[in-house]
């Protein structure tokens, strides 16, 4: 009886364990829009998952978390323009494993921007080992 426990324990133990490997990440985004005027979201390339995001007021931010439905990659891209002068703020974040039970590789940021007059900086703020991580986004005059 006691062995039959032992195996029903372990079998659910190794389970939950190929489970969480194979699970999804999700990466926490913080926008900030420290500039003069309002600013409009797109997501030219998509999203894996949904974003959550929509437009910023002068001075404000925006806090979301994109969950990937897919186990071996996250990304999403992400542009803020300002409603005054057009210019925006581009960003395309990316975090990707070779297999269900692999290690996931570092994530990446990649900033672009529609010319001078705007600023634009992406910082990677935490990084766990199961997937999930956290940046910083900020347009700026």
């Amino acid at each position: 009886m006691n062995a039959k426990l032992l195996g029903i324990l372990c079998a659910g133990a190794l389970a939950g364990f190929t489970s969480a490997a194979a699970a999804q990440s999700a990466v926490t985004v913080t926008v900030n829009n420290t500039t003069s005027s309002d600013t409009t979201f797109s997501s030219p390339s998509g999203c894996q998952g949904s974003s959550g995001l929509s437009a910023i007021g002068s001075g404000a931010s925006r806090l979301s978390s994109i969950q990937s439905p897919y186990s071996t990659s996250n990304g999403c891209s992400i542009r803020y323009t300002r409603t005054d002068n057009s210019r925006y703020c581009n960003w395309v974040l990316s975090r990707t494993r070779s297999s269900l039970n692999g290690p996931w590789n570092y994530p990446t940021v990649n900033t672009t921007k529609s010319s001078t007059g705007v600023t634009c900086t992406g910082t990677i703020t935490s990084v766990s080992s199961d997937g999930n991580w956290s940046v910083s986004l900020t347009i700026a005059p």
